[in-house]
């Protein structure tokens, strides 16, 4: 199996235990904190999974309350996409600003002039 298939599999397959296990934790949060029935609390964490900041904090609340994970653990499971992304946006920003000041060390630059080498012949008769 080619490397990048291989690379990609485990991407995918990781990307669906975490997202599972972050609509547990949701459900178990919603439990606990509203004591619903765990249909309608699933419903409930499936909704918050499409609101950005809600979801993940309902999963951190019940990964925290009724799992017993300690909270910087949790804010990872739960906030990796963001961390990821801000590295990223970091790494993408500094290249960029390299960049900018490299070509606008090569806009100042002088233009390179090249002088003309004339020779002259005296033609004697």
């Amino acid at each position: 199996m080619d490397k990048r298939i291989a690379l990609l599999l485990l991407f995918i397959i990781s990307y669906l235990l975490v997202s599972l296990l972050q609509i547990v934790a949701s459900v178990d949060g919603i439990l606990h904190f509203f004591g619903l029935h765990w249909i309608f609390a699933l419903f409930a964490a499936l909704l918050l999974l499409f609101i950005p900041a809600i979801g993940p904090l309902a999963g951190v609340y019940g990964a925290v309350e009724v799992w017993g994970w300690p909270i910087w653990a949790s804010l990872i499971l739960f906030f990796w996409p963001y961390i990821l992304y801000g590295i990223l946006l970091l790494f993408g920003v500094s290249f960029s600003f390299r960049g900018f000041r490299i070509m606008n060390k090569k806009a100042k630059k002088e233009p390179d002039v090249i002088d003309a080498v004339y020779t002259i012949k005296d033609e004697e008769k």
